[in-house]
């Protein structure tokens, strides 16, 4: 299943064994920031500027239960715990998010008027540094 979901993405590419990055198809997105992940049973999706999970299914024509293919939960049962994505694989994402950051910093500093879609990124990358700072701190 998760070939399907790589397969309805853009600009994907594998970071590591069982790991991928790719544009999101749920905002316009100009560098990947959506990372997917198989992880047992599972496919986790995390868009690093945002978008809700739902979103990104939606707009690739998916729903939540396309992400456990093989799972058939006993009633009561607990739930599995989520695996995280370590430091080692959001420092990318954080660059990314601050170079863009900086990118418009430096815009503005110098007198430039932003472009509402750049407004637009820019707060999306400013949001996406929180969580990234948010995701490595635990």
């Amino acid at each position: 299943m998760v070939n399907s979901i790589l397969g309805r993405l853009h600009g994907v590419k594998q970071t590591a064994p069982n790991k991928w990055l790719a544009k999101c198809p749920a905002h316009p997105d100009r560098s990947p920031s959506l990372a997917i992940r198989l992880a047992d049973d599972r496919i986790l999706i995390h868009c690093f500027a945002g978008c809700s999970v739902d979103a990104v299914l939606s707009a690739i024509g998916l729903d939540m239960a396309d992400l456990f293919p093989d799972r058939v939960a006993a009633p009561g049962s607990p739930k599995p715990k989520v695996p995280r994505f370590s430091a080692y694989e959001l420092f990318p994402l954080l660059i990314q998010e601050a170079l863009i950051l900086a990118l418009a910093f430096d815009a503005v500093v110098s007198g430039d008027v932003l472009a509402d879609t750049d407004k637009q990124r820019a707060e999306q990358a400013f949001n996406a540094v929180l969580r990234l700072n948010n995701e490595v701190a635990k």
